[in-house]
């Protein structure tokens, strides 16, 4: 069996060929990559400028500029391949459209909803399409804009491209190949390509993938190499991924357990004061950007001290665990309940006004008078008293709403308990 130099001292003309066309077609490739890369990064730069004005015109609530820059956008990108231009809202419901017929539409292809999903710019390649997505943002979101480009005028470059190289390359290569002899295909060329193609899959990932048996003391000994090296592999990443898995799925629920206990009181289960302040402060930014009401209540548990010292402590804590109970369910999802510190809690009531916010405090009022004295085992009877404030009618901060409440239960205590009081407005 000849050795693998000897086979190369005799082939080498054919192996430059060869390597020639393994170059041309790397080179064609990184450069179809890189082409496509800048396609999209031009265009994708297009559509997040886009996004902007897309962002300032649905929040304005002005649709006919909307059209209108959708309209010049999609005139202004037609030459670089701009198929369809669409602004869509969160669900999936078409805002502006560059084929005016389109307008109202709902989509549901995959690429879509993925989007809608995506916090960032999103994009696929379809054949040859391309489709961009990315969200409008200003603050929130407002919309999200899509586009659809042709490829076809880049890929019809490229294959002339390719054509040409293969042309180039197929001429060398039988221009060498013709002064050697016939065995070179079988010798060299084809152990090297199924070694080739085997590698490759291998690199992609495709760890079961064996070179089969190969011609040639040398290349049988490296197909045997590359198999070994696989197969150790393979069980490397199985092991891997498994151990990835584990520890995956415990740091998430270690960090998710963290968080409920960072924003969570142990003895309730309701949020805690951190985290009703987090959110009476964010409310209230979203209530300024939409003029919209928000109302805060704060409840205390009349004479809870003489429970206390009367029944002990851990009948005060089955006391806050079944007002937490009762309170909670007077509320809707998107209210918030916290406990506030000690017998105090607080609730947060988006897009309530003062009205309807004692009209909530007075249901929860009554049902602590009904439900948690109900076939008692309390000493005393057990109440509760209420004060009502509302941004931005007692308060433009959140300390100054919160004092505004706070005044108004004390205001509740002083006439006698058990009442629910409406701040005064300064």
């Amino acid at each position: 069996m000849i050795g693998i130099r000897g086979q190369l001292t005799l082939l080498v003309p054919g192996v430059v060929a060869i390597a020639l066309t393994a170059v041309a077609f790397i080179a064609v490739r990184a450069s179809n990559r890189d082409e496509l890369e800048q396609f999209k990064e031009l265009n994708l730069t297009a559509l997040e400028a886009l996004s902007v004005t897309v962002a300032t015109s649905v929040a304005q609530n002005d649709m006919a500029g909307l059209d209108t820059v959708v309209a010049h956008t999609a005139e202004r990108l037609s030459p670089h391949g701009l198929l369809e231009l669409a602004v869509i809202d969160d669900d999936a419901r078409v805002m502006a459209h560059s084929s005016p017929e389109k307008f109202n539409r709902v989509l549901t292809d995959p690429f879509t909803q993925q989007a809608l999903g995506s916090e960032g710019p999103t994009w696929v390649r379809e054949g040859n399409v391309l489709r961009i997505a990315t969200p409008a943002t200003s603050g929130i979101r407002w919309a999200t804009v899509t586009a659809r480009f042709s490829l076809a005028q880049m890929e019809e470059a490229f294959a002339v491209v390719r054509r040409r190289w293969a042309m180039g390359t197929a001429g060398l290569f039988f221009f060498i190949a013709g002064a050697l002899f016939l065995g070179l295909n079988r010798v060299v060329i084809r152990p090297v390509r199924v070694l080739e193609h085997s590698v490759r899959r291998m690199g992609e990932g495709h760890l079961s993938t064996r070179v089969p048996s190969l011609p040639g003391r040398e290349m049988a000994e490296l197909s045997d190499i590359v198999n070994r090296m696989a197969t150790a592999l393979q069980s490397e990443r199985e092991n891997l991924e498994h151990t990835v898995a584990d520890r995956t799925r415990e740091l998430s629920e270690a960090n998710a357990r963290l968080e409920r206990l960072a924003v969570t009181d142990g003895l309730t289960g309701l949020f805690n004061h951190r985290r009703f302040q987090e959110t009476l402060h964010s409310e209230l930014l979203r209530c300024e950007r939409h003029k919209r009401p928000l109302a805060v209540l704060m409840l205390d548990v009349d004479f809870f001290k003489k429970v206390n010292d009367s029944m002990g402590h851990p009948a005060g804590d089955e006391l806050l665990r079944r007002l937490a109970e009762v309170l909670s369910a007077d509320l809707r999802q998107t209210d918030l309940i916290s406990r506030y510190g000690g017998e105090e809690f607080a609730v947060l009531l988006p897009e309530t006004t003062k009205a309807e916010a004692i009209q909530v405090a007075e249901r929860m009022r009554e049902s602590v008078e009904l439900k948690i004295n109900e076939g008692t085992r309390w000493t005393q009877r057990i109440t509760v008293s209420v004060g009502v404030a509302t941004f931005p009618e007692d308060g433009a901060t959140a300390e100054t709403v919160l004092e505004a409440a706070d005044q108004a239960l004390y205001v509740a205590k002083r006439q006698g308990r058990n009442k629910v009081v409406g701040a005064k407005a300064a």
